[in-house]
């Protein structure tokens, strides 16, 4: 169960102000959808907890942030705001707001697997206002979309993964090494184990398999893979076989069957028991949801 909107640093700031929530999604991982409305206020985020990106739906013009007091904003302008930053606003007149939060852990995890990144030093870049085509026309995908519908939460998770690629691909920043940080596998052990993982997923993986590949003992190896990854390696594991089921399915060209072979699920209803505990629908909405996107 993710936590409330409500408690998430932007939105809470925003609720302090004379902003109005008009509608909110909580999807899998963490991660939640906001739509707002907002005139004539003043918001401080002051180090989230999470990342955000905006989109500005309407209006704009005479907002200004504290920290680029000479950006300037319109429909279709964006904001990339890391967890952890602070910034103050000014909002004259009146605009509506997309707001995507995305939890450290989720768009870290995304970073490793898709880019090889540590995934402690992961994180956007901090944007005031700029352009980008491609992540516009998802987020504008994302408004559009009426969040009631039965198959709005497949289809916006399916939406927002897309959005984190975008992200990670074109506006993310390496947070500088801290010094103090300790502990955690070394870039070539993760490397060793996670090509272990993706190899053996359609197989009973042990914890034995994976430390042998990071050539450690499975106590040592076990604390280290938590260090690096924030999650046991049986939790990474499970996360890594339905984000592969997710992809074949999406996909749509691989037999159902097969696609719960090459996942190293036990039956169909065990893949399908899977992704409802992730917050989706059985395998054949999941596909044909995909199909709908396309």
């Amino acid at each position: 169960m993710n936590a409330p909107v409500t408690e998430l640093g932007v939105a809470a700031a925003l609720l302090r102000s004379r902003a109005r929530l008009r509608r909110a999604l909580s999807l899998p991982g963490g991660a939640w959808l906001a739509h707002w409305g907002n005139a004539d206020t003043e918001a401080a985020y002051l180090k989230p907890d999470h990342h955000t990106l905006s989109f500005y739906l309407e209006g704009g013009h005479a907002v200004r942030c504290h920290q680029a007091p000479s950006a300037r904003g319109r429909p279709g302008s964006l904001c990339t705001l890391p967890a952890g930053h602070e910034s103050r606003w000014d909002v004259r007149g009146s605009l509506q707001l997309l707001h995507l939060y995305l939890p450290r852990m989720q768009l870290a995890e995304a970073a490793e697997r898709w880019f090889d990144t540590d995934p402690r030093f992961a994180t956007l870049a901090e944007r005031i206002y700029f352009h980008d085509d491609s992540l516009a026309a998802l987020c504008a995908r994302i408004a559009a979309t009426d969040w009631r519908d039965t198959g709005a939460p497949l289809r916006l998770q399916l939406l927002m993964l897309d959005v984190q690629a975008r992200l990670l691909d074109s506006h993310s920043a390496h947070a500088p090494a801290i010094r103090s940080l300790r502990g955690g596998l070394s870039p070539a052990a993760r490397r060793r184990v996670l090509d272990r993982v993706e190899a053996g997923l359609h197989e009973l993986l042990g914890l034995q398999d994976m430390a042998q590949a990071a050539c450690l003992s499975e106590f040592h190896f076990a604390r280290m893979f938590k260090a690096s990854f924030g999650v046991s390696p049986h939790v990474w594991v499970m996360q890594r076989r339905l984000a592969r089921a997710r992809r074949l399915l999406v996909d749509a060209r691989m037999p159902l069957d097969e696609v719960v072979r090459r996942c190293g699920y036990a039956h169909l209803s065990h893949l399908n028991a899977a992704l409802r505990r992730a917050g989706l629908a059985s395998a054949t909405s999941v596909r044909d949801a995909a199909r709908s996107l396309r």
